[in-house]
C-alpha cells in the first residue's frame, strides 16, 4: 500500500509540474465508430458492422452550403484499433489538445462502446501523447439514430438512479483506469465528469448533503485505493446552481455543447421558424456565457463548439425544413468556419488565464461526433482548418513539428512546423498560406517554391504528400516553401465565380502575388520563384507559369501528373476515355461540358496551359518539367485517363514545336521527388 501511496504522490506532483500554469485543451472523444456487442443486439450487424460510419457515408446536403456528406481525410477509423487510433493521437497531441475526454456509457454495471478506449486509446503505441479522462453520460439510452419524427423511442438501457451505480462506476475506474499514467490529472486530481449533472442531483435525492456523501464516499474509495484526490465536474449547469453544485461537493462547472440555441437571438430565430443559424452568432453567444458564468461561485471551464448538424441521424422520408423540432429533427449551424472557431478558442483560453477561480482549462466539442456536427478532424469541407486553429491559440506539441493527413493516401506526415502558419492572403478561411523559411539560406536572400495541391480544386491540403517527401530536401538546400491554400469548386461557386475554377486559380494568383510583396519581410529572392503542384495543382501552376507571357516572372515551374489541357475536345483528341473537368466549368459530366464547349471556349483559351502555350513568346517561358508514373505503351490505354502520361507527351510536342524549353520526366523517387529535386538545381542557377 506505501508503495501505491507514494506512485501516486509522485504521480500527482509530476502532473503539477509538468501542468503548472498552463491551460490545458480538453476534447470531447465519441466512442461510436466501431463494432460492440451492443450495438449488434439494438440495430443488427448487418447495419452496424463500424457503428455509425454508415450515417455519415450516406448523409445528405439539405440546404446550400450544407457540409454533407462529410469524409475525413484519414479515413473512417474505427477507434478501437490501436493502429487507427494513433492516427487520431498525433494529429490531436500535434495540434495542442492535451486531454480526451470521452463519454462513457455505464448503466449499473453494464458498459457499452468501451472498445474504443480499452481496445483503442489505451493499446495505441503513442498513448503517451495524451491524456484521458471519463465523462459519465448520465442520460437515459435511447434509440435516436433516424427515428421517425413524432414517434416515441426505443429504451436501448436505463440507469439504475442508486448510489451503488455511481460507486460501482468508481470502483471500475479505481481498477481500470485512475492509476492509468495516461488519465489525466487537474492540479493534481483525477479528473471525472458528470454529463447532466442536474439529472444526476435530481435522480439522487435532490439533497445536497446526500449527493455530497455519495460524493465524498467516492473520494475515499479513491484515497483508500492510493490514488489522491479526485476533482468532480458538474457539465450543463445554470450559474445559479453553482450555490448547489459547491454543496454537492462538486470543483468545477463546465458545459457539453453551446449549440444553436444559446446564441443571442435564439429567440427570434425560433419565431421565424430558422432551421440554419449562422456559426459567426457564436462568438457572442460565448461572451454571453462567460459573463453569465461570472457569476458562479465554483470554477468555469469555458466550452467552445465546433458547430452543431445532426442531420445526419434523421430519415430521409422526412422532409426538410422539419414540421416540428425534436431531436434529432432539429436547428443546425451554417458558416461554422476554423476563423470564427479560433476567435472562440482566443476568448475562451483569456478567460481560463485571467478568470480568478483559474479553471485551467478550455473544452472543446468535440474530436469526433460527426452525426452531431461537432468534430475536428480533417476533413473534405475544411482540411485541417480547426486543428490549425487550435494549434495557433495552444502551440503545436512539439512545437518544431507539423502532423498531417494526406487526403488522397491516407497517410500521416510530419514535417518541419512553417516558420509562419496560416498566413491570411484574403478574407476567405481557406485563403491562407504556409511560409517554411530555410534555417541557412546559400546567399542574402533565399529562392522560393509555391506548391499548389492537388485534390481536383474540391479538396487537399495545403501541404500533402508530394511536397512531404520534399519539402526537407527544399529547405537544406536553402530554398524557401509556401504551401497554398485556396478556395474549392464549392466555395467559388457559393462565391458566384464562373466558371468555378476561376476562383482557384485566382486565389492561388493572389497567394503568388501576396508572396512577392512580402518577399523582402521574409528574405525571399523573387528573381528565383519556382511553382510545383500536383494534378489540379500541376494545371494551376501551369496556368500561372503561363499566363499572359510568364507576367510573374516564374523561373522554373515542375507540375506533377498535370492535365495540361482543359479543352474537353482536345483532351478527347488526346485521350479518349477523357472524364474529368466539367466540374471545374460548372457542367455535370464531361459529355455535357463538350456538348457546351462553344459556351465556355473564351474561358478554356484564358484556363488551359495547353492554350496558353500556344500564345506565350519563347523567350520568356519559364523552364518546365512535367513528371508523370510511367509512359504507356504502344496502343495502350490510361487507365487513369486524369492523370495520363499523354499529357505531358502532347504538352511537350506542342512546346517543341514553339521553342518553349519542356522536359517529360518518368518514374523516379517516391511521390515523384525527381520534380523537385530539380527544381532545386534550376533555383540553384
Amino acid at each position: 500500500m506505501a508503495q501505491r501511496i507514494l506512485a501516486a504522490a509522485l504521480l500527482a506532483l509530476t502532473a503539477l509540474g509538468a501542468w503548472a500554469g498552463k491551460v490545458e485543451c480538453v476534447c470531447v472523444f465519441y466512442p461510436h465508430w466501431h463494432r460492440y456487442p451492443k450495438g449488434d443486439e439494438w440495430f443488427g450487424a448487418d447495419r452496424w458492422k463500424q457503428g455509425e460510419w454508415a450515417f455519415v457515408k450516406d448523409a445528405r446536403p439539405l440546404y446550400p452550403n450544407h457540409k454533407q456528406p462529410l469524409v475525413p481525410y484519414a479515413g473512417f477509423l474505427d477507434e478501437s484499433d490501436p493502429k487507427d487510433m494513433a492516427k487520431e493521437i498525433a494529429l490531436a497531441a500535434n495540434a495542442g489538445i492535451d486531454v480526451f475526454l470521452y463519454d462513457y456509457y455505464w448503466y449499473d454495471g453494464q458498459i457499452t462502446q468501451e472498445e474504443a478506449l480499452e481496445k483503442g486509446f489505451l493499446l495505441a503505441p503513442n498513448r503517451d501523447r495524451m491524456k484521458f479522462a471519463i465523462m459519465w453520460c448520465y442520460h437515459e439510452r435511447n434509440d435516436q439514430f433516424r427515428p421517425e419524427l413524432g414517434a416515441g423511442r426505443r429504451r436501448l438501457m436505463s440507469l439504475a438512479h442508486t448510489k451503488e451505480e455511481f460507486l460501482g462506476l468508481i470502483d471500475h475506474c479505481i481498477a481500470r483506469y485512475f492509476a492509468r499514467p495516461e488519465y489525466w490529472r487537474k492540479d493534481g486530481k483525477l479528473f471525472f465528469s458528470f454529463f447532466n449533472f442536474n439529472y444526476f442531483y435530481q435522480h439522487h435525492g435532490a439533497n445536497p448533503a446526500a449527493v455530497k456523501a455519495e460524493l465524498d464516499e467516492a473520494r475515499a474509495r479513491v484515497r483508500a485505493a492510493g490514488l489522491g484526490e479526485i476533482h468532480f465536474n458538474a457539465q450543463n449547469v445554470r450559474a445559479e446552481m453553482s450555490e448547489t453544485c459547491k454543496a454537492c461537493g462538486i470543483d468545477s462547472l463546465t458545459d457539453y455543447n453551446l449549440g444553436p440555441g444559446t446564441v443571442p437571438n435564439a429567440a427570434a430565430h425560433r419565431a421565424a421558424r430558422d432551421w440554419q443559424y449562422d456559426y459567426a452568432e457564436m462568438p457572442a453567444a460565448l461572451a454571453a456565457r462567460l459573463e453569465k458564468m461570472k457569476g458562479a461561485v465554483l470554477p468555469y471551464i469555458p466550452n467552445v463548439t465546433t458547430g452543431w448538424d445532426s442531420t445526419p441521424r434523421c430519415r430521409f422520408d422526412e422532409r426538410y425544413p422539419w414540421r416540428k423540432s425534436e431531436y434529432p429533427y432539429s436547428v443546425s449551424f451554417t458558416n461554422n468556419t476554423p476563423d470564427i472557431f479560433r476567435t472562440c478558442l482566443v476568448a475562451a483560453k483569456k478567460w481560463a488565464e485571467e478568470e480568478p477561480r483559474q479553471p485551467g482549462a478550455v473544452y472543446i466539442n468535440g474530436w469526433n461526433e460527426y452525426t452531431e456536427g461537432t468534430y475536428l478532424v480533417p476533413n473534405n469541407f475544411d482540411s485541417d482548418g480547426f486543428l490549425r486553429a487550435i494549434a495557433a491559440v495552444f502551440g503545436r506539441s512539439p512545437a518544431n513539428e507539423y502532423t498531417y493527413v494526406n487526403p488522397s493516401t491516407k497517410q500521416l506526415f510530419t514535417i518541419p512546423a512553417a516558420t509562419y502558419e496560416d498566413v491570411p492572403y484574403g478574407p476567405h478561411p481557406k485563403q491562407k498560406i504556409d511560409v517554411f523559411l530555410p534555417g541557412r539560406a546559400r546567399s542574402p536572400s533565399a529562392p522560393v517554391v509555391i506548391y499548389l495541391h492537388g485534390g481536383g480544386w474540391s479538396g487537399g491540403a495545403m501541404e500533402d504528400h508530394i511536397l512531404g517527401s520534399a519539402i526537407r530536401m527544399l529547405l537544406d538546400r536553402g530554398i524557401a516553401v509556401v504551401g497554398t491554400g485556396y478556395r474549392y469548386i464549392r466555395d467559388a461557386h457559393a462565391d458566384g465565380v464562373k466558371p468555378p475554377v476561376q476562383g482557384c486559380l485566382d486565389d492561388c494568383e493572389a497567394a503568388l502575388r501576396f508572396v512577392k510583396a512580402h518577399a523582402a519581410e521574409w528574405n525571399l529572392d523573387i528573381s528565383r520563384i519556382g511553382l510545383a503542384g500536383g494534378s489540379a495543382g500541376a494545371c494551376t501552376a501551369l496556368y500561372l507559369a503561363l499566363k499572359d507571357g510568364n507576367m510573374h516572372g516564374i523561373h522554373a515551374v515542375a507540375p506533377i501528373i498535370a492535365q495540361t489541357s482543359m479543352d474537353p475536345q482536345e483532351m478527347k483528341a488526346w485521350i479518349p476515355n477523357s472524364k474529368y473537368g466539367a466540374h471545374a466549368f460548372g457542367y455535370r459530366n464531361f459529355a455535357d461540358w463538350l456538348a457546351h464547349r462553344a459556351d465556355c471556349l473564351a474561358d478554356i483559351e484564358r484556363i488551359s496551359p495547353a492554350a496558353l502555350a500556344r500564345k506565350t513568346d519563347p523567350a520568356r517561358a519559364p523552364q518546365i518539367f512535367l513528371q508523370y508514373g510511367a509512359p504507356l505503351k504502344p496502343g495502350e490505354i490510361a487507365k487513369d485517363p486524369t492523370h495520363s502520361p499523354v499529357f505531358g507527351e502532347k504538352f511537350r510536342e506542342l512546346c517543341a514545336g514553339r521553342g518553349i524549353p519542356c522536359k517529360v520526366n518518368y518514374g523516379g523517387k517516391a511521390y515523384f521527388g525527381d520534380a523537385f529535386d530539380w527544381l532545386a538545381d534550376q533555383l540553384a542557377k
